[in-house]
């Protein structure tokens, strides 16, 4: 028995050793295909190809950046621990049957990406100090000839911590808390930023633009800057036309030496295109258009003409999207300031704190000032030492005053204060002076009280500011009148920035209305050396010695014509009706005298047996014939219906002593009974 019992525990045993060891084969392998599974899982291409083909532009993208061989769990579930990580990508399973359906909406941000301390961080020690970099950028003009164009800058990288004096440059928005609000998804706006400094002060400023109400700030939400706030698309970036060209040059996968191949490739890339299949249908007719235009460089470079097509087919296929309505446009990259608003979206000069003082907008605190350089241009020099700036430059607003201050002391350091675009001169910088900044408005808090357009928009602001940067607004500052005759104390009344010579008065209200053949004349016309007048017609045009009737001008002549002036009917004393219509002016107005008395007695004498009474009881203006039956049947004073002038003889005969009485003797009105009739005492 008891050998029994020693035996079975023998086979048991073994049993368990066995069972045990089979268990841990079966751990074993779980362990190591879990681990497979899960770095599969882990894997870019598992990301790429499995779960986001929604997003087929990013992979190549991806590819294409400095993050190339960064996993992207790294930055989409960060740099944690396994568990962690587990956990997370647990919640990422919930795109998973929009991925299955085909029913997912395809966004242009990843909401999942993880705060940069759990993934930037991790790699780049936001407290390590970074020294400044020198950075050149390769540009090429439109021109024929594709020529070269250098740009050198000092990035101020900055970092380090306050206590150690290293927070400054591009890294103190780290160094330094800075909130923000932001009005869209891709933070492509933000109206409020408020900032803590290490010793506990506070400032915020608003975009006086798009200032928010205090129950919209209270309740929107606060995000705090971070790397990504500003390298948003470093990871997946998408480059803009020009800098894919100027890249593609610099390589050489573009032949300089095809003529405007820049120009030409910029259209390709720059159009807007319905589908990528447009667009690299477009790229196709490279060829036809060299033939077309410079049919000797065809003949001998076809292979370039070859290489240019197939790289503007790879190029387009990076900044145009299958999806519809998306392109590189779509997807703002804030890490720069040239296609994108970028740093400007708070340094644009508009956010201002209570005081009025803006968020600095200085170049220098990300990068020196840029050397341009062309391919004609000698070496460049630059400055690799900090230099102590005047008190003058530290102020918040001095970008935005600097045009108000320049004098004669810049001279000193910056050399002549010559402005423009050709590089010839500090203040000549075509990289600051010869851009358009997106979003960029330096008279938002300051807006000019003078429109600046005509001539006001092609003179340099120090020009009238003379170092002021509040003058008092007049136009004598800048403008002295002439020795020639000048008019009137107030220039507006005639001037408007459209010109100072030969000035447009058409919105100038004039005492006398500038129309007719007043329109055609010149100021000093009537301005004898420039003499404020009393408004009347005689101050310049003299009655001419012919006879000239009445003593206000206005009363005949109208600013049509001075010659040959009629007045015209509805404003004279007399209806001009009738006769009265052809009469002319001297027919009555004797030696230009006006009329005491508007009655036709005046111009019409009656003869000898003419019967007594007014005028224009029988007659009208219609004739004065002295025989005028049809006249005088036709005047509203005679009751009778008479057929001519012996019908008025019958009663009114100055010949006979007696006076028939009508029959219709009542109707007589007083005036026609006194011809007759004498008053009864």
């Amino acid at each position: 028995m008891k050998r029994f019992f020693g035996w079975l525990r023998r086979q048991f045993t073994r049993q368990r050793m066995i069972f045990l060891a089979f268990v841990g084969v079966l751990f074993v392998l779980f362990a190591v295909g879990g681990i497979q599974v899960w770095e599969w899982s882990n894997s870019p291409q598992f990301c790429a190809e499995m779960c986001h083909d929604v997003h087929p532009e990013e992979a190549p993208a991806y590819q294409d950046s400095y993050h190339a061989q960064v996993k992207c769990v790294e930055c989409h579930m960060g740099r944690l621990g396994t568990l962690r990580n587990l956990a997370l990508k647990v919640t990422h399973a919930g795109h998973l049957p929009a991925v299955l359906f085909d029913t997912w909406e395809r966004p242009l941000i990843a909401k999942t990406t993880r705060p940069a301390n759990e993934s930037c961080e991790k790699c780049h020690w936001p407290e390590s100090f970074h020294y400044d970099t020198v950075l050149g950028i390769k540009h090429f003009d439109t021109d024929t000839e594709n020529s070269e164009i250098n740009t050198y800058l000092i990035m101020q990288v900055g970092g380090g911590t306050a206590r150690e004096g290293r927070g400054k440059g591009i890294h103190w928005h780290i160094e330094n808390e800075v909130e923000y609000i932001a009005m869209d998804e891709q933070k492509a706006v933000i109206p409020w930023v408020r900032v803590t400094f290490q010793d506990g002060r506070t400032a915020t400023y608003q975009d006086v633009t798009k200032q928010l109400s205090e129950e919209q700030i209270a309740s929107a939400e606060k995000l705090t800057m971070d790397c990504v706030a500003c390298h948003n698309r470093i990871g997946h970036p998408f480059p803009y036309p020009d800098q894919a060209i100027d890249e593609a040059l610099a390589l050489g996968r573009l032949d300089r030496e095809l003529p405007e191949v820049k120009a030409r490739a910029m259209e390709l890339l720059g159009a807007e295109y319905d589908s990528r299949a447009e667009a690299l249908a477009a790229v196709e007719k490279m060829r036809e258009v060299y033939v077309e235009a410079y049919p000797d460089v065809a003949a001998v470079k076809p292979e370039s003409i070859e290489q240019a097509e197939q790289t503007l087919q790879e190029l387009l296929e990076r900044i145009t999207f299958e999806e519809e309505n998306l392109s590189w446009r779509s997807f703002p990259d804030h890490g720069g300031h040239k296609e994108f608003a970028g740093c400007f979206r708070c340094h644009d000069g508009k956010h201002l704190d209570e005081n009025g003082d803006s968020i600095r907008l200085h170049c220098n605190i990300c990068h020196s000032l840029p050397e341009i350089v062309h391919s004609t241009d000698e070496a460049v020099q630059m400055e690799v030492a900090n230099i102590q700036e005047p008190e003058s430059h530290l102020a918040p607003t001095f970008m935005a005053d600097h045009r108000f201050l320049a004098n004669d002391v810049c001279t000193e350091c910056h050399g002549p204060n010559t402005f423009g675009t050709d590089n010839s001169t500090f203040c000549a910088n075509s990289a600051c002076h010869g851009q358009a900044w997106l979003e960029v408005d330096l008279d938002a808090a300051f807006p000019h009280p003078i429109a600046l357009e005509g001539k006001h928009a092609e003179v340099w602001c120090h020009d009238c500011h003379v170092g002021v940067k509040k003058p008092v607004y007049e136009c004598a500052n800048c403008h002295q009148p002439s020795m020639e005759p000048h008019f009137g104390e107030v220039c507006e009344d005639c001037h408007t920035p459209e010109g100072f010579e030969l000035a447009d008065v058409s919105g100038f209200e004039h005492p006398v209305p500038l129309e007719g053949a007043h329109t055609d004349l010149n100021c000093s016309a009537c301005h004898t050396a420039g003499q404020s007048l009393a408004y009347e017609c005689a101050n310049c045009h003299q009655p001419p010695s012919e006879p000239h009737f009445g003593e206000t001008c206005e009363d005949c002549h109208t600013p049509v014509s001075f010659k040959g002036a009629t007045l015209p009917p509805e404003l004279h004393p007399v209806p001009l009706i009738g006769s009265h219509l052809n009469a002319t002016c001297d027919v009555c107005h004797a030696d230009g005298q006006r009329v005491p008395e508007y009655v036709c007695s005046n111009c019409h004498q009656p003869p000898a047996d003419h019967l007594e009474g007014t005028c224009d009881t029988c007659h009208t203006p219609e004739g004065w014939v002295e025989s005028a039956s049809s006249i005088v049947t036709q005047s509203p004073q005679i009751p009778h219906a008479l057929d001519g002038l012996e019908d008025c003889l019958f009663c009114h005969d100055p010949t006979k002593d007696v006076k028939p009485v009508p029959d219709n003797h009542t109707d007589f009105i007083n005036e026609q009974c006194t011809l007759c009739h004498a008053v009864a005492p």
